[in-house]
């Protein structure tokens, strides 16, 4: 046990070169304690707050890690926001960007945040269960769950299906 601890990726400390809001943040978010400010040099008054929501990890063939982060990025002047999921493959304590695979996108009065998008390693299979359309969640309460896989070392969808989202 103390092992895997040794050799686990710390994600909420960790330098990401792909991010939720990455047009209005072009530099590489180093994540401290799961947080990373932004302030624009051309305009100080507009900064974006990005933090890591949640850490999946698991394992899409034998002797592999894998891990979903999904980073939340609050837009300033309490706008909105935007989140995404990102996969990477984990080697030792580094990881690897893979793919993105689920966005959201809000408002201060539309759409839903990252609790949106839902993750989950079963049997060697990815399955990310999303919002359908990233800006009108709300309005068409589609969801679509695909499923990935590992061939070849490469992460592929191998199979998508929408439903309706069960009310709450």
């Amino acid at each position: 046990m103390i092992a895997a601890l040794l050799l686990s990726v710390d994600f909420n400390n960790f330098k990401y070169t792909h991010d939720p809001c990455s047009s209005n943040v072009p530099v590489p978010v180093v994540m401290q304690n799961g947080g990373f400010s932004y302030t624009d040099p051309h305009d100080q008054s507009v900064g974006f707050d990005l933090h890591v929501d949640r850490v999946v990890e698991g394992s899409l063939s034998p002797r592999t890690r894998h891990a979903i982060v999904i980073i939340e990025c609050q837009l300033p002047a309490g706008e909105g926001g935007m989140a995404a999921a990102y996969l990477y493959a984990e080697h030792g304590n580094t990881a690897v960007y893979v793919d993105t695979v689920g966005e959201a996108e809000w408002g201060p009065d539309w759409g839903e945040g990252q609790e949106t998008i839902h993750v989950r390693f079963t049997d060697k299979f990815l399955y990310v269960d999303r919002c359908n359309e990233v800006f009108h969640c709300l309005d068409d309460n589609v969801y679509v769950v695909t499923t990935y896989a590992l061939r070849n070392g490469k992460i592929v969808k191998v199979y998508e299906e929408t439903h309706k989202r069960a009310a709450p």
